[in-house]
């Protein structure tokens, strides 16, 4: 049940025990508690005209019964408790000021008067206990951090009477019964007759510690002696385990104050015996133990913390149904917004083929200029050598225009390489747009069905009807569908003997349907709505709106997966400014060249990943991707499609190390030293210019870098370091 706390009054009258038991001053001490044991009460108060003037308690039993004093004929006001603490119902403002005073004055009975200083009745530990229902913050704390771990214990040779003593001794609610240690007396030790009778005594009563462990097998109350009394019981002769409450409820260290309250309740008790994993006596629990726990102010501080959280959740929700109208108007406004912007990405692409196949046409050309002017160069060096000194002007304008002709040719190679991805990179295009083709037609279809839908729904719908459809539309919403065939099985499968156990008919075709608009579990709470005469109407205008739903959120995806291979290749094909540097993230080139390779590398190379968090460098950002572009182009083709792929990511020296490690063919030691020269390459004609290292190299000693090579069969690595300053 939820506590009202916002109600401080009408709490205190809760936690009122309004019939206490009463007596008169001039009644027998021997009644009085004949009417404790009969009441199964722990007080008994003595009022004359309603009006309290003491209290009789179990704790005045004990110490009466320890002393040995006779009760024959002796009336309660002699005996009773003359200074008592009492409160008047008006200054009750709130429990907690009630629970801060129980607990500074130590008292477990707490009577309450009118204004008239009537009694009204009792709040005790017990009672609040039965309102206290903080089940949160009984279900955090463990009973090994509240329990007294010093509980007086007997052996089973003591009597009623010595426990007794003990219980007004040590002012103890209860003592436990233990079975009596074997102990182990060194041979040839003589003890005299003080020394055994203090031994005895050790023996019998013992406040419990770890050095000493002992095993409860049974337990005497306050409530006991009372009800001993009560029976007229010889306790000096009635032994201990004769009288004993036996078999204990025990409660184990780790159990939670919620665990021991339950069992406190379930038993009818006010204390439990605590044991550790071994049985052994650990502690006493108690329910002012309970009741202690349960701090005011941090209860007050939850209560406060809940009622805010309700008034933000409300504000919260007015605020998301206005988002749900605008988002709803988004929505057509993306779907016109789509339509054109799949129409310029096409027409973009297109633009781009084109200025590709314009660009490796150009790279033939220079190729073919580059040969000729080599051997022209060649040519001129044999006719000049004679006249090296008159000709050095015209040698260095020719190596100036030898140096134009190779930057040309890195964006020659760069080109051509794109140009051997065009394939790849427009079929990774063409599967988002087809995906947003479906899900737009998907959309409509399920679109035209609701708008049609709409009249059957007014006229047919009551208002709770309305209701439901708008509280599964929600559950809909929050459940988006992503289920493979499998656990689709297994849901339906499930729900399905769920449904015939309510005895919700047609329960397969209802499972199913349930299963498509994302709902597979927790389905009490639409139970109702199945039984409605309109539960197919409903279930139909909620599969349409999971449809919607479930596409809008594929077009999202798609439209993200194709923007994000659009911004790769515009990011690779732009002119490189090598004049300026800039700061960059090693990783981000790294994957934007992977995006470039994705359709080759999803053929059969798994690619492994180990990035560690490095800082960005000053670089060419456009000659760093330059890099790992040609790096992995050659994996993938050492690899033959298939393999993995492994690249990480470090910092080490102050710098920056990057490496690629494939499970290729490996490269022999005889052309190690080779793969770095231009025009080198191993590949087969047309498949490769011998440019790829050698521009890698050069981009990294730009960049006052290195890179090393380590390969062996199955198994090459290139290991780049870029310093991070």
């Amino acid at each position: 049940m939820e506590q009202d706390f916002s109600e401080p009054k009408t709490f205190i009258e809760r936690a009122i025990d309004r019939h206490p038991p009463i007596v008169p001053p001039n009644t027998s001490a021997l009644e009085a508690i004949a009417a404790m044991s009969n009441s199964r009460s722990s007080y008994v108060l003595i009022a004359t005209q309603h009006k309290v003037i003491g209290i009789f308690t179990e704790r005045d039993v004990v110490k009466i019964t320890a002393n040995k004093i006779s009760l024959e004929g002796v009336p309660i006001s002699q005996v009773m408790t003359r200074q008592l603490i009492t409160l008047n119902i008006a200054e009750a403002n709130d429990i907690f000021s009630i629970l801060a005073l129980l607990r500074s004055s130590q008292i477990r009975h707490l009577p309450i008067t009118d204004e008239d200083e009537k009694v009204v009745g009792v709040i005790t530990p017990q009672s609040l206990r039965a309102i206290l229902k903080p089940s949160d913050l009984l279900q955090m704390r463990r009973v090994r951090e509240i329990m007294t771990t010093e509980a007086i214990s007997v052996t089973t040779e003591v009597s009623v009477f010595e426990v007794a003593q003990q219980m007004a001794t040590h002012r103890k609610s209860c003592i436990v019964i233990c079975e009596q240690a074997t102990r182990h007396s060194s041979p040839c030790t003589e003890r005299d007759e003080e020394t055994e009778e203090n031994l005895l005594l050790e023996k019998k009563f013992k406040v419990n510690t770890a050095n000493q462990p002992q095993k409860p097998i049974g337990i005497i109350t306050e409530r006991d002696i009372v009800k001993f009394k009560a029976k007229g019981l010889d306790i000096v002769e009635t032994p201990a385990t004769a009288v004993m409450s036996s078999p204990l409820v025990l409660a184990q260290l780790n159990f939670t104050l919620w665990q021991a309250n339950q069992i406190m309740q379930q038993h009818n008790i006010r204390r439990l015996v605590v044991v550790d994993e071994r049985g052994y006596l650990a502690g006493i629990i108690t329910q002012s133990t309970l009741l202690q726990a349960l701090d005011p102010v941090e209860m007050y501080s939850t209560v406060q913390i809940l009622q805010q959280t309700i008034t933000e959740t409300t504000q919260e929700l007015k605020q998301q149904v206005a988002q749900r109208k605008q988002v709803e108007e988004a929505l057509r406004d993306a779907k016109k917004y789509l339509k054109a912007e799949v129409l310029k990405r096409t027409l973009e692409l297109t633009l781009a083929n084109a200025q590709l196949q314009q660009a490796l046409n150009e790279r033939i050309e220079a190729e073919a200029e580059v040969r000729r002017l080599n051997a022209f160069l060649e040519q001129r060096v044999q006719e000049r050598t004679a006249q090296l000194q008159a000709s050095n002007q015209e040698l260095q304008q020719a190596l100036s225009n030898l140096k134009s002709t190779q930057e040309e040719l890195i964006q020659a190679e760069k080109m051509a390489a794109l140009g051997q991805l065009i394939a790849g990179i427009a079929h990774e295009i063409n599967t988002p747009l087809g995906a947003i083709r479906a899900s737009i037609s998907n959309i409509s279809t399920a679109l035209e069905k609701s708008i049609r839908q709409l009249p059957q729904l007014f006229e047919q719908l009551d208002n709770n009807d309305r209701i439901q459809l708008f509280a599964l539309l929600e559950t809909v919403r929050q459940n988006p569908q992503d289920l493979s065939f499998k656990e689709e099985r297994q849901f339906k499968r499930a729900l399905k003997k769920e449904l015939q156990a309510q005895g919700i008919e047609e329960a397969d075709a209802i499972a199913s349907t349930l299963i498509k608009i994302g709902i597979t579990q927790n389905i009490e709470i639409i139970i109702p709505l199945l039984r409605s005469s309109n539960y197919k109407l409903i279930l139909e205008a909620a599969s349409y709106w999971s449809v919607q739903q479930n596409n809008v959120q594929n077009i999202i995806m798609a439209s993200e997966r194709a923007s994000k291979i659009v911004l790769a290749l515009k990011s690779y094909a732009r002119q490189e400014n090598f004049g300026q540097m800039t700061e960059a993230k090693v990783t981000e080139g790294i994957d934007l060249a992977l995006t470039l390779y994705r359709n080759q590398l999803k053929q059969g190379i798994e690619v492994i990943k180990n990035y560690q968090d490095v800082p960005t460098i000053l670089c060419y950002p456009e000659g760093i991707n330059q890099i790992w572009t040609n790096l992995i182009h050659n994996a993938i083709q050492a690899m033959n499609g298939k393999g993995k792929l492994k690249i990480d990511v470090s910092e080490r020296d102050n710098h920056i190390v990057v490496q690629f490690t494939d499970s290729g063919c490996g490269i022999t030691p005889e052309i190690k030293d080779k793969v770095f020269t231009p025009f080198f390459t191993t590949k087969p004609h047309g498949e490769g210019s011998g440019l790829g290292l050698h521009i890698a190299r050069k981009i990294i000693d730009e960049h006052h870098g290195k890179i090393e090579l380590e390969s062996e069969r199955g198994r090459t690595t290139f290991t780049v370091w870029l310093p991070i300053k």
